[in-house]
């Protein structure tokens, strides 16, 4: 009869030990990949270093780390169970981003290729339920990739003329004469030029990650979607504002207290106005889409 009882515990030690194979297998991939995108995570260190606009890059990697914390009683107990077809076809397609991203003038598709590569590592040592733990760890490296040239330069005269164009029309309907030409708001003493530094794209890109950090740690869909969505339009209406205080400052107050308050005060005041906007907004999403709530029998008191 002990012989019996002990065959089971030796094959749950056997098993145990088994479990701690992908895990060790992850380990010395992992190890690996940092070794190959050493010189990548180097590079954009030094950008997000000498770049303010993208100082946030620092933080992205340790918030990604605490995602996978906050989210690790999703990781089950038993063995975990790989995807070989999905998990290589990712590692290709991140070999063939890095390899294209040689003859690039800007190497955008090297960084863009980690998080391809990290998922097909999951998808090879756990699957589809590894990857349900890990995916807004890995949908959220992506942010710490600087915008390249090209498309920072569109954004900023797209987000210029939008800014110009409705600051203009706000002034307008607030009694303030103002015309607009080109990107510049005439003022009745002055000119307002909305420059490139002044086109809220750097403040964009930064509460755009910020609020897909912030949806990440939401509960609800509908809440998540919300605060993505609302990203965008509220680091500009927030820009907008901005540029029309600074226009009501010119029009009633002297130009040293417009400028000063321009470039300081309204600049510290971009982002807590954004992040207002979105969590009204996820309020708002709340109460139309409220938590389903589980129905549970009447406590009446013991029997």
């Amino acid at each position: 009869m002990s012989q019996t009882l002990d065959r089971p515990s030796g094959t749950n030690a056997s098993s145990s030990n088994q479990s701690y194979v992908p895990w060790l297998c992850m380990a010395v991939v992992g190890s690996a990949l940092l070794w190959t995108y050493g010189n990548d995570l180097g590079r954009l260190a030094g950008r997000w270093w000498g770049n303010q606009d993208y100082i946030h890059g620092f933080l992205v990697i340790p918030f990604s780390l605490f995602l996978a914390w906050r989210r690790r009683a999703m990781v089950a107990g038993g063995p975990l169970k790989g995807n070989a077809v999905v998990g290589t076809a990712l590692m290709v397609v991140a070999v063939m981003m890095r390899c294209l991203s040689a003859y690039m003038t800007d190497p955008l598709l090297g960084p863009l290729s980690i998080p391809v590569c990290i998922s097909g590592i999951v998808f090879l040592v756990g699957g589809k339920s590894l990857f349900a733990w890990l995916w807004p760890s890995i949908a959220i490296l992506p942010f710490m990739i600087p915008i390249p040239d090209f498309m920072a330069s569109w954004g900023n005269l797209a987000l210029q003329r939008v800014a110009t164009i409705a600051s203009t029309f706000l002034l307008q309907t607030l009694g303030v004469p103002a015309a607009a030409f080109g990107n510049v708001i005439v003022l009745t003493n002055t000119e307002l030029g909305v420059e490139e530094a002044c086109s809220g794209l750097r403040s964009t890109v930064l509460f755009l990650a910020v609020s897909v950090g912030a949806a990440m740690l939401l509960d609800e869909v509908p809440e998540r979607v919300a605060a993505i969505l609302i990203a965008i339009p509220a680091a500009v209406l927030s820009n907008i504002i901005r540029i029309v205080a600074t226009g009501l400052l010119y029009q009633y107050s002297s130009h040293e207290l417009a400028e000063a308050v321009f470039h300081d005060f309204f600049g510290l005041l971009m982002l807590p106005l954004a992040a207002g906007m979105t969590l009204i907004a996820i309020r708002a999403t709340a109460a139309v889409f409220p938590a389903a709530v589980e129905d549970r029998p009447l406590a009446l008191g013991s029997v």
